[in-house]
């Protein structure tokens, strides 16, 4: 009898533990910074950042000042990514639950 079908149902197995693994570590550290990123939005969307924007654009912040999220696109873009990006992990999830 063949059982070459084993090696191939092993390797499935082995390959999507270590998916799981790596997935639950970085599912873990993408929650805990979700903290972090409301803190950015509040920036985003405060007087401040407006101020520091105006400030970059006129060149008064020094260049030793990494200014890269001064930009009306950057943190947007981030904060729309992050959006879809769980909608993307709930779809998977309904797949996944809903397929059993």
């Amino acid at each position: 009898m063949d059982y070459k079908h084993i090696d191939e149902y092993t390797k499935i197995y082995e390959d999507h533990k270590m998916l799981l693994e790596n997935l639950s570590k970085s599912l873990e550290e993408f929650k805990d910074h979700q903290e972090e990123l409301n803190k950015l939005e509040k920036y985003y969307y405060s007087e401040e950042f407006m101020k520091d924007y105006e400030a970059s654009n006129k060149g008064e912040i020094p260049d030793d000042i990494i200014q890269g999220i001064l930009t009306e696109d950057a943190i947007y873009d981030l904060l729309g990514d992050n959006y879809f990006m769980a909608k993307d992990l709930l779809n998977l999830a309904n797949d996944i639950i809903q397929d059993k």
